[in-house]
């Protein structure tokens, strides 16, 4: 098992893209910590995993509030003496408007705070930690929309996805030195949850289509792809790996 008494905290993790990373870390032989902000779906999440035999533990928390996510990783470290991998998970458009013009400030500061900011006090609050352990591997949750212009996600999206492309080359530069390795995937479109599976419902043939046809594999993919990437940098298969931003979207994008 490639993960094998590692210790990972993967936010955002009640369901969808972070529960897959979680079940997948789990079955490599992680120690998983899932965080959400939704204390419930965290709670049933961690059940389901825990009945089949996983060693997955919870912490609800709000990543976007620096003491919450300082407590986070102290109870961490505290409980199991390590933390290797965190995945910068937790995000998305927040039910928010795509459209500018309906685009409020408080749109603008949510989506901006839970995947940017976020972003940034994880791994703030984790290095020491990896620091003390003298290594470990951040993971951060891009997307294509942050790498080119999207259909399904508007400008406040657009620029926290792209500045996470940027936290992410950066950070690796300034923490390779520790042995901390900082990448990220940017998915493509992904069918991760109730609200993505509504915009892709919602879309006519002809639009869906036009989508696929945009894909050179002619297909969407999957939570469990996504996953299997994530768990590949969080390994040592990746261990000569830093500041790369992988493409997981099909060639539907290719930087």
């Amino acid at each position: 098992m490639k993960l094998e008494g590692k210790v990972a905290c993967i936010t955002g993790s009640a369901g969808g893209l972070g529960y897959a990373m979680a079940k997948q870390m789990a079955i490599e032989g992680a120690i998983v910590v899932m965080n959400d902000l939704d204390e419930t779906g965290l709670q049933k999440a961690v059940d389901l995993l825990k009945n089949e035999g996983f060693k997955v533990n919870e912490y609800a928390a709000n990543i976007a509030n620096k003491d919450q996510v300082t407590a986070m990783m102290k109870f961490i470290y505290d409980s199991f003496g390590r933390i290797d991998i965190l995945v910068n998970n937790a995000g998305g458009s927040l039910h928010t408007p795509k459209k500018l013009e309906e685009i409020m400030e408080e749109h603008w500061d949510l989506v901006l705070d839970v995947n940017l900011k976020g972003t940034f006090l994880c791994s703030q609050a984790v290095v020491p930690y990896m620091k003390a352990k003298t290594g470990g591997s951040i993971i951060n949750v891009a997307s294509i929309g942050g790498r080119t212009a999207s259909i399904v996600t508007g400008v406040a999206y657009a620029a926290a996805k792209g500045g996470i492309i940027s936290f992410t080359r950066r950070l690796a530069k300034e923490i390779g030195r520790y042995g901390i390795r900082v990448n990220a995937i940017a998915p493509g479109l992904v069918i991760s949850g109730e609200r993505m599976q509504d915009t892709w419902e919602n879309m006519n043939e002809i639009e869906q289509n036009s989508v696929l046809e945009e894909i050179p594999l002619r297909r969407l993919g999957s939570i469990e792809e996504q996953a299997s990437v994530v768990t590949f940098l969080a390994s040592n298969d990746s261990h000569y790996m830093t500041g790369a931003i992988l493409d997981v979207n099909g060639g539907r994008f290719m930087g």
